[in-house]
């Protein structure tokens, strides 16, 4: 008999799945391995290694991560992170040396950074910064000023911002156009695939057209962020933002004419080719490309990409003057992003809490506290790297505390046989800040790849820092820095996910739950009796984004242990059908745009309680809505025939068996 092969479970093979490959981040990879190498010659040269280590902690911090933010964004976020890491040194060194009352101020200051990370990216990183240099501060306050060693990591991310600076003075718009290049590209490939449907490979749920118009959603999401975020910040309108409104709403035009499988093979193929054409043109910042008549694409076909170079290459002289309708709709888009609250209600809306946010805060605060205990328990020469690893570990917007926990000791022991490595072999001085060049180029490219990979680089980066600010030998740093990764890794799984509870369903039917009601939402604005271009625009992509957040969610659950691994796999095919359903709706809403349809209130009024009631949490409510669902599909309404099919189908998955 064959002996049976072996196969890891599947949360186990997720949890060390690497990212796909992506161009390597060369223009990143440059800024940060200039910004670590040349504040550490200079204190090399000067005799000031201290002082240049903490420009160095400035400038890498600020810099470790890949961004693809307009340059403007990225600016301005330093305004907000860097104050607030400097308050963090401040605050820690003023409370240095007292005891008891320094650890109770620490675990409040973590308490404070798990808060505020539920306002944004940006304070989400102002806020582990914060909480990183309090412990740092608290342990290690130093004999020089109160405002010394903050306005020495202060002019290290000054530094790294100014670089940023020069690069955004030689190509200011290069996010903005990779990021459209990379959709464009995306939807050219979604054409090929609706043209000509390749065979599934695996055993997906989905099609290869679905799993290509996720990545047409993430490109969609990353282009919508990207252009708008630097572009409508000034008030009233102007041409440029309402031409890039319009190229926003010229691209959702594309993308839901590839969903609706409008036009025929040929003219797919030739569209696909066209769009390829434009990403190549724009990536590079060449001229408008131009195109010969093709008659596999209809008029309609063809008026649509000529919108999208008019809108590209406004200047040319192939370029009609931006339509009023257009301009109408960038103000719309704009009014719909930047809407200020009108009442200090909203405005508490705003800025209260989630259950979730309040909860990790409290989870961060307690691993925190169990960390500095096991500092001083434990002793040792910068034993503070404990209640840091927990820090990094338990970030509660930046995925699974099981997930970086384990990846994170996978790559400090080989960062750590990394650093001993160098540090045995390679001389202080030059030859180590050359060493750190080389690790700061690569580092980047590793963190696209995976978590354990960042930290595998970033660690012998950690220790070198360390070994040229220390005289003597300190190749011992290393094997230290393993034992307090470990032990700090170790409280953040028992104290921060192991005694908590594991069930992922609250999560999941919180993300369902919103994108059910933005399915909703898109459905009405596709079947108004006025549609309005401006507002299925917004409704599509935030349906898509909405639905692609339920991916994520499933996604990190998918790669914890039982019972969390197997309650995420259960929703995917939920997940599929709902992007379905976008798919339907979609189509419906470019057919009444076309004005090729129209829709009684009454049986659309009966599909959006139907939707509604499926947003529910309760297993009544999704019996309720499949006999619901199926006594509409008895009804034989030919406009909503694939919308009905989808609702039976998502309303008997979220039945109880």
């Amino acid at each position: 008999m064959r002996p049976r092969e072996y196969r890891p479970a599947s949360w186990l093979v997720s949890l060390t799945r690497l990212n796909p490959k992506s161009s390597w981040p060369w223009r990143h990879s440059t800024r940060l391995a200039i910004a670590i190498t040349v504040p550490m010659l200079v204190g090399v040269l000067v005799g000031q290694v201290e002082a240049s280590m903490l420009v160095c902690l400035g400038a890498l911090l600020n810099s470790t991560k890949v961004q693809t933010d307009p340059y403007r964004q990225r600016l301005l976020n330093f305004l907000i992170v860097v104050p607030m890491a400097m308050a963090g040194f401040v605050l820690g060194s003023l409370v240095a040396g007292h005891g008891l009352l320094t650890l109770l101020f620490l675990i409040l200051v973590a308490l404070v950074s798990g808060l505020v990370s539920g306002y944004g990216a940006a304070f989400s990183t102002g806020a582990m910064q914060m909480l990183v240099l309090a412990v740092i501060g608290a342990a290690h306050p130093g004999s020089s000023s109160l405002w010394q060693s903050p306005l020495l990591f202060a002019s290290g991310a000054a530094f790294a911002a100014a670089l940023i600076a020069v690069e955004a003075l030689f190509d200011r718009h290069l996010p903005e156009r990779q990021a459209l290049s990379r959709l464009l590209h995306a939807l050219a490939h979604l054409a090929r695939i609706a043209a000509d449907p390749p065979k599934p490979t695996t055993a997906s749920l989905a099609t290869p057209f679905e799993q290509q118009r996720r990545h047409v959603t993430d490109a969609m999401q990353a282009a919508y962020s990207n252009l708008l975020e630097a572009r409508l910040n000034s008030e009233g309108s102007t041409r440029d933002s309402d031409r890039r409104a319009a190229l926003l709403s010229t691209i959702d035009a594309i993308f839901s004419r590839l969903v609706a499988r409008q036009g025929t093979a040929a003219e797919q193929r030739s569209i696909g080719r066209w769009l390829d054409t434009i990403a190549a043109a724009q990536a590079r910042g060449g001229p408008r490309p131009v195109f010969d008549p093709d008659p596999a694409v209809t008029q309609a076909g063809a008026a649509t990409i000529d919108g999208l170079l008019d809108e590209l290459w406004p200047d040319s002289p192939a370029a009609d003057e931006p339509r009023v309708q257009r301009g109408e709709t960038g103000r719309a888009v704009r009014r719909a992003r930047w809407r200020i609250p009108a009442s200090f209600a909203e405005l508490a809306g705003h800025l209260t809490l989630g259950h979730e946010v309040v909860v990790s805060a409290f989870r961060i605060a307690l691993c925190l506290a169990i960390a500095f205990a096991a500092q001083i328990y434990l002793g040792g020469v910068r034993s503070y790297w404990i209640p840091l690893c927990v820090v990094i570990v338990m970030k509660p917007d930046f995925g699974s505390v099981f997930v970086r926990a384990v990846q994170r000791s996978i790559g400090t022991v080989i960062g750590v046989g990394i650093g001993v490595v160098l540090l045995i072999l390679v001389p202080k001085g030059v030859w180590l800040i050359a060493c750190m060049g080389v690790l700061g180029f690569l580092l980047p490219a590793a963190g696209l790849r995976g978590y354990a990979m960042q930290c595998a680089l970033l660690t012998p980066l950690v220790l070198i820092l360390i070994d040229l600010s220390v005289p003597g030998a300190t190749v011992d740093f290393g094997p230290q820095r393993l034992v307090d990764t470990l032990i700090g890794s170790g409280i953040s799984l028992v104290f921060g996910y192991l005694i908590w509870p594991r069930d992922p369903a609250p999560r999941i039917h919180m993300a369902f739950s919103r994108a059910m009601a933005a399915t909703t939402a898109l459905l009405q604005a596709a079947t108004a009796r006025e549609p309005a271009e401006a507002d299925i625009t917004l409704a599509t992509l935030d349906a898509y984004r909405s639905v692609s957040n339920v991916r994520t969610t499933l996604q990190r659950a998918i790669a914890e242990p039982p019972p969390a691994s197997r309650e995420a796999a259960a929703w995917f095919p939920v997940v599929v059908e709902m992007e379905r359903l976008c798919d339907r709706m979609a189509a419906m809403a470019q057919l009444n745009l076309s004005g090729g349809a129209s829709f009684d209130p009454a049986a659309v009024a009966q599909r959006v309680a139907t939707l509604e009631q499926l947003g529910g949490e309760s297993s009544a409510t999704a019996k309720e809505a499949e006999a619901g669902t199926g006594a509409a599909a008895a009804s034989d309404d030919a406009a909503f025939r694939e919308i009905d099919g989808g609702l039976v189908r998502l309303a008997q998955l979220l039945s109880p068996a």
